[in-house]
């Protein structure tokens, strides 16, 4: 389906590979992150720099689908699936800056969970990327993207629950609350990359 539209050699699809592969190392960088729960300070740079990558291949896209007079799909759907994707990595150095500056006291419980399943999506969004030349079983990796959403819900909705039964420090529980609810924003805006990809996918069959 898609081979038409993306040919081997199209700079759009490379720039969306690279784009997708680097909010997966993103991710997995956050997960590492809560996994550790030390050198966040590292790891937050580090996921700085990639976020910043991120945003540069956002520009690269802009400026060449101003420069192409005849792109592979319709602009506004690239414009859209590379928002998207850089959505998630905006999220992404979001979390890790306020882990980083929060300091916070305790470990946050769920975080890790969360984050679990932010990289799960993340993966599979990679792979969807790289498989729009030849999307085999691509609804079926949408649909399951969308599944992880609802149970990101579940987990965030538990996660507060928790928060507001055993955290009696005012100020962490504010710092914990605003984070969870940033990475439960992560796992919607995969979600949103998903959509995206699905209303390509019917456009163009």
């Amino acid at each position: 389906m898609f081979k038409r539209f993306f040919p081997k050699q199209n700079k759009f699809f490379d720039i969306l590979i690279e784009l997708s592969e680097t909010m997966l190392e993103t991710t997995s960088l956050l997960d590492e992150m809560f996994d550790n729960n030390e050198n966040f300070a590292d790891y937050s740079s580090r996921i700085h720099v990639l976020e910043n990558k991120c945003d540069d291949l956002t520009h690269k896209v802009i400026s060449d689908l101003n420069d192409t007079f005849i792109t592979p799909i319709d602009r506004e759907d690239i414009f859209a699936l590379v928002n998207s994707l850089d959505d998630i990595v905006d999220t992404i150095d979001t979390i890790a800056s306020r882990l980083y500056m929060y300091k916070l006291k305790t470990p946050l419980q769920f975080g890790p969970q969360l984050t679990d399943i932010l990289l799960i999506q993340t993966g599979v969004l990679n792979d969807v990327v790289k498989d729009l030349q030849n999307p085999k079983q691509t609804t079926e990796k949408i649909v399951n993207v969308k599944h992880l959403e609802t149970e990101g819900d579940i987990v965030f909705k538990d996660a507060i629950l928790n928060l507001f039964e055993d955290e009696e420090d005012v100020i962490e529980l504010i710092k914990k609350k605003e984070i969870l609810e940033i990475i439960e924003r992560a796992v919607d805006r995969c979600q949103n990359a998903a959509t995206v990809i699905e209303g390509i996918m019917i456009k163009n069959m």
